[in-house]
């Protein structure tokens, strides 16, 4: 059972990073984009800390993330993650933590199946639309071992990477990190904010079908249904008139 004593916990930590570990994430999504800020900050998973909780009915929800200012390799970092609030969403708890360091801070939210009905409040929900106009539209056919690409930015969730454990969560075997979806979808862009929900698993070796408007909306779709949907902001070089087509 989830132990809502974590509620208000705080952890800080030292960490630093290197070119090497920017060509590692840049690897496992196919390209680089502010959003390597996110493995970088939250290392080990969204999922870590939610003391309790049976992390086969664990799922990524929903991730955020500011920029504040470009991070130099080498540079030790002071990184405090805040469990901020713990929703009851009926169906299951919601949790919401984050991670804040001088040059960025992200978001995340996890859902715990069958950890509702706790009384709590059930919080508020971004809503996200996507402009009517065409959006650019790209593909990328992820690998059979993207979840294992992408396990070595830090995210060692058994869910992407342990058959039996993907199996008692209900799924044919391992899914692909949500993060790692959320990755390929915005290579390429040049961002100081990022919205993102993720609405359905994705499995490895799926075509991902990739949609991005000029005005920072997108949304990535597998087989004709949505597994991500989102917006960024886009900075002045992306607002140009030529926004650059998605390659794979």
């Amino acid at each position: 059972m989830l132990d809502h004593g974590i509620l208000g916990v705080v952890d800080r930590q030292v960490r630093t990073w290197s070119v090497r570990d920017a060509e590692v994430y840049a690897a496992a999504v196919g390209g680089f984009s502010p959003a390597f800020a996110i493995p970088l900050l939250q290392h080990g998973g969204p999922q870590l800390g939610l003391t309790g909780a049976d992390m086969t009915r664990v799922l990524h929800a929903e991730q955020s993330l500011w920029l504040h200012r470009r991070l130099r390799p080498g540079l030790p970092v002071t990184v405090t993650k805040t469990v901020e609030n713990i929703y009851d969403k009926g169906s299951g708890a919601l949790v919401v933590s984050r991670w804040e360091s001088e040059f960025a801070t992200t978001r995340s939210s996890c859902f715990v199946k069958g950890e509702g009905g706790f009384g709590g409040e059930r919080g508020e929900t971004r809503e996200f639309t996507v402009p009517g106009a065409p959006p650019e539209v790209g593909f990328f056919r992820t690998a059979g071992n993207q979840a294992l690409l992408y396990r070595e930015t830090g995210d060692v969730n058994p869910m992407h990477t342990d058959p039996e454990f993907a199996r008692r969560a209900g799924f044919p075997g391992p899914i692909l990190h949500g993060l790692c979806t959320l990755g390929i979808t915005v290579r390429g862009l040049d961002f100081t904010e990022l919205h993102a929900r993720f609405t359905a698993p994705v499995l490895p070796g799926d075509l991902l079908r990739v949609e991005r408007w000029p005005t920072g909306e997108f949304r990535t779709l597998v087989d004709g249904k949505q597994v991500l949907i989102g917006t960024v902001r886009l900075s002045e070089a992306e607002r140009s008139p030529e926004v650059r087509t998605i390659v794979s």
